[in-house]
């Protein structure tokens, strides 16, 4: 191999794509070329790169169907791993979709599968009794939750991909949901647009009363069903483990 100082750089960008191969960095052997050599290295590579991003998107990668080899080799192609771990190689594929301005659906599901990924990773923080809620402490997310607030239905579609039965339709609509951990697995909850809103006021730092007091103001949940239903939210919080108290609030 050359003695250039950067030959490092030149190989990986010959890898990744972004340069031209060169045989002229190989010496070659008796059952390869050179440029068989190099092909070898940037073949494998790709291929082991598609099958990482493929495994971490497996929603979007359904919903793209034929569309997704092109697409998501482009995205690493723009963005090729920079880490020792490959399960991180999507942390930029939800702004590079924005970034192209691709329909709404592809850019949740990404942002689905995302929040799958991020919240397996996540650490545990310590769990909150019911009893514990009476005295309306500050309570934050845990750090395994997101919030999404999509328009179109794939958290529908993701989960039937995943458990290998009949997808449905997708559909549009407004569709408040809360990814967490439990246990070792991931699940998602399609909850009303109320509770989304208390557990958003959270994600904002508000309060509990702050946060409940917003819900009525933005018209997500009436008088009546705030009275009715907050205590069963909140007892639903605490039993899957969505929110903690927030000792700095």
């Amino acid at each position: 191999m050359s003695d250039t100082p950067d030959w490092r750089n030149h190989f990986v960008e010959m890898v990744r794509g972004a340069r031209p191969l060169d045989d002229d960095w190989f010496t070659g052997g008796p059952a390869l070329s050179g440029m068989q050599q190099i092909s070898v290295y940037k073949n494998q590579y790709r291929l082991r790169l598609y099958d990482a991003i493929a495994e971490e998107v497996p929603g979007l990668t359904h919903l793209l169907g034929e569309g997704a080899d092109p697409l998501l080799r482009a995205y690493l192609f723009d963005h090729p791993s920079s880490t020792w771990t490959l399960n991180r190689v999507a942390a930029h594929l939800v702004g590079w979709l924005e970034e192209r301005q691709v329909a709404a659906k592809f850019i949740e599901m990404a942002r689905l599968d995302r929040a799958v990924q991020n919240g397996f990773e996540a650490a545990e923080g310590v769990p909150i009794e019911p009893a514990q809620l009476l005295t309306m402490p500050p309570l934050r997310l845990q750090p395994h939750v997101t919030l999404l607030r999509n328009t179109t239905s794939v958290h529908r579609v993701r989960s039937a991909v995943l458990s290998d039965g009949s997808t449905p339709s997708l559909v549009d609509g407004d569709f408040p949901l809360v990814v967490f951990r439990r246990g070792i697995k991931m699940r998602h909850w399609e909850l009303s647009l109320g509770a989304w809103g208390v557990l958003d006021g959270f994600n904002q730092g508000l309060g509990p009363e702050a946060a409940i007091n917003r819900v009525f103001e933005e018209g997500w949940a009436d008088i009546q069903t705030l009275s009715t239903d907050v205590g069963t939210w909140f007892k639903d919080f605490s039993e899957r483990n969505l929110v903690e108290i927030d000792s700095n609030g």
